[in-house]
C-alpha cells in the first residue's frame, strides 16, 4: 500500500471538512472513502505503519493519482506529530488558520452539537478538557513543524480568505499538489459544510455521535458510514442557534490575541489584519 504524499494537518474548525470534500473531488486526488480523520499520527500511531497504509491504495492503483493523502486536523496540536510524520518523509502538508477567536467560538458550537458540553460559551472557556484559547496561539504549534519541515513543504490558508475566495484556494492547492486546477468542480464545493447548530433531539443526537466514535475506534467503519448514508443525524432536525458570545467576551479575546496575531505575520510573511477587525455577521459558525 502507498504513504501518502500530502497531509492535511489542521486546525479544527477553520475548513477542513470543505478541503476534504474539494480534494476528494479532483480525479487526480485520493482520500479515504471510509474514513475523514485518520488520527493515525496522534491517537493510532500505536497500531503501526500497516494499519495505517490500509486506507491507502497499493501501488498499482496509487500510480492513478497525483496526490494521495488524508486529513486530520488534530495534527496540528500534537507534540510528536511534526517528528512522526517526517519520519515517514511525507513531503507535503496543508494548513488552515482561522481567526482565533472565531475558531473557539465554533468549536464551542460543535461540542454543543454534539451534546459533549451545555453551558456558555463563557463556562466552556473555564474548563480545561478543551483548550480552545491556548490552540489559538498557532506559533507554538507551527514552531514544532518548522524544525521538520521547510517552509516550501507547507501551503498554509487562511480561512477567511480561502472562504472568500474557493476558486483562488482550490488554484493555490493545485500548484502547491502538483495538479490541473481544471480537475476541481466549477461547483458544488463553495459552501460551509459541517456547520455548528442546536439539535431538536439533543440526546438522540449525542448518542450518535458517541457511537460513531467508538465505532471508528474499533474500525467499525461500515457500521458509521452505514448511519450516514441514512441521514439520521440530519433526520434529528435542528431546534435554533448557538447561544451568541458575551460582546466583553469578545472584545477580551480579541485583545489577548494582539500579540499572537504580530507573530504569526512575521512568521508567515503576510497581513493578519482581517483578523483584528473584530467578528463579522457574514462569519460560518
Amino acid at each position: 500500500m502507498a504513504l501518502p504524499t500530502y497531509l492535511g494537518i489542521g486546525v479544527p474548525r477553520a475548513g477542513t471538512t470543505w478541503l476534504h470534500e474539494v480534494l476528494g473531488s479532483h480525479p487526480d486526488v485520493y482520500v479515504p472513502a471510509r474514513r475523514k480523520e485518520l488520527s493515525f499520527f496522534d491517537l493510532y500511531y500505536h497500531r503501526g505503519e500497516r494499519w495505517y497504509r490500509k486506507f491507502f491504495p497499493d501501488g498499482s492503483e496509487a500510480d492513478r493519482y497525483r496526490a494521495v493523502g488524508e486529513i486530520t486536523p488534530y495534527y496540528f496540536y500534537s507534540p510528536d506529530c511534526p517528528e512522526r510524520i517526517a519520519r515517514l518523509e511525507i513531503p507535503k502538508l496543508i494548513l488552515i488558520l482561522r481567526q482565533p477567536v472565531d475558531r473557539a467560538w465554533s468549536y464551542y458550537g460543535q461540542k454543543i452539537r454534539n451534546g459533549m458540553f451545555r453551558g456558555t460559551f463563557e463556562e466552556f472557556l473555564t474548563q480545561s478538557r478543551w483548550p480552545v484559547i491556548d490552540q489559538g496561539y498557532y506559533s507554538r504549534y507551527l514552531d514544532r513543524y518548522r524544525r521538520y519541515f521547510d517552509r516550501d513543504q507547507m501551503l498554509i490558508l487562511i480561512f477567511e480568505r480561502a472562504m472568500a475566495d474557493p476558486l483562488g484556494t482550490k488554484s493555490a492547492v493545485a500548484g502547491f499538489l502538483g495538479l490541473e486546477p481544471t480537475g476541481f468542480p466549477t461547483s458544488g464545493s463553495d459552501t460551509i459544510v459541517n456547520a455548528s447548530y442546536v439539535p431538536r433531539a439533543r440526546g438522540a443526537y449525542e448518542l450518535a455521535f458517541r457511537v460513531s466514535k467508538l465505532c471508528r475506534r474499533y474500525d467499525l467503519d461500515w457500521v458509521v458510514n452505514g448511519v450516514k448514508a441514512l441521514g439520521i443525524k440530519q433526520a434529528l432536525g435542528v431546534a435554533g442557534e448557538v447561544r451568541p458570545m458575551e460582546a466583553a467576551t469578545r472584545r477580551r479575546l480579541d485583545e489577548s490575541f494582539q500579540d499572537e496575531i504580530s507573530t504569526l505575520e512575521d512568521m508567515l510573511e503576510c497581513s493578519l489584519d482581517l483578523w483584528r477587525t473584530g467578528p463579522s455577521s457574514e462569519r460560518p459558525l
